[in-house]
């Protein structure tokens, strides 16, 4: 993946999507896949009737640890993470310190005691980094974004279809996140997503992406699109959120 800011980025899947017909456009500075040949109906479809698997790297990972890790997102974050714990996910909110509008809505996985993983929109990432470098204190603040990518099973039957190629992956619960090895690879699995369907995101080592998203896209008994409608990644959040 490239890590410059000055130029268009791409996800690890970037060959995937190219194989399979995608239409790729210019999103939030990533070069993603707009459509499949199937059309935009077909892959909606299929994720309100069964399960697909979502393309979602270029949303930012902000890996923020130390001692005063969880007093500084306390701080910039609108969201109360005293009320879950490690282990868990919370939806929030980060606000421009001047007029306190939404610069973005975010996803925070609590991974250890000390150790988070602040999900911002791809257009935001830098920004948020920013706000979170010069709130903390006793805090190390890291742009991880470019080491993994980021897999949402999502869709009524999304935990069906894992459930042969990782069980623990499927029963990773509603907001909640688990380290599963899956195969011989260590993922991070978050019971979240946009969507509005039941799912998992799972993120992967970067290196090991295409390997695991075939895994994912065709279990055992379901191959072809019922267990995927290809990749379509041009998911944001909110539309303040857009790039």
């Amino acid at each position: 993946m490239d890590a410059s800011h000055d130029s268009i980025r791409t996800s690890p899947l970037d060959s995937e999507h190219r194989a399979l017909g995608a239409r790729m456009v210019p999103f939030g500075g990533w070069d993603m896949p707009l459509s499949y040949p199937e059309g935009t109906l077909a892959e909606h479809r299929a994720c309100r009737d069964a399960a697909v698997v979502f393309d979602v790297s270029h949303l930012g990972t902000v890996r923020v640890s130390g001692a005063g890790a969880l007093a500084t997102l306390q701080a910039v974050l609108t969201n109360d993470l005293g009320r879950i714990g490690p282990g868990r996910a919370q939806y929030t909110h980060l606000l421009d310190p001047d007029d306190a509008s939404v610069t973005d809505d975010i996803i925070v996985w609590w991974i250890a005691d000390d150790v988070f993983d602040v999900m911002p929109n791809a257009s935001n990432t830098d920004r948020v980094v920013g706000a979170l470098v010069e709130a903390g204190e006793g805090v190390a603040v890291s742009d991880v974004t470019a080491t993994r990518a980021v897999l949402a099973v999502q869709g009524p039957n999304a935990r069906t279809l894992l459930a042969p190629v990782s069980p623990e992956a499927a029963a990773v619960g509603r907001f909640r996140v688990a380290d599963v090895v899956i195969g011989d690879v260590h993922c991070t699995v978050a019971g979240t997503g946009y969507t509005g369907e039941d799912g998992v995101e799972i993120a992967v080592p970067a290196d090991r992406a295409a390997r695991s998203c075939s895994q994912r896209s065709s279990p055992p008994d379901h191959p072809g699109r019922t267990g995927s409608t290809r990749h379509p990644s041009t998911r944001s959040r909110t539309p303040a959120a857009r790039p």
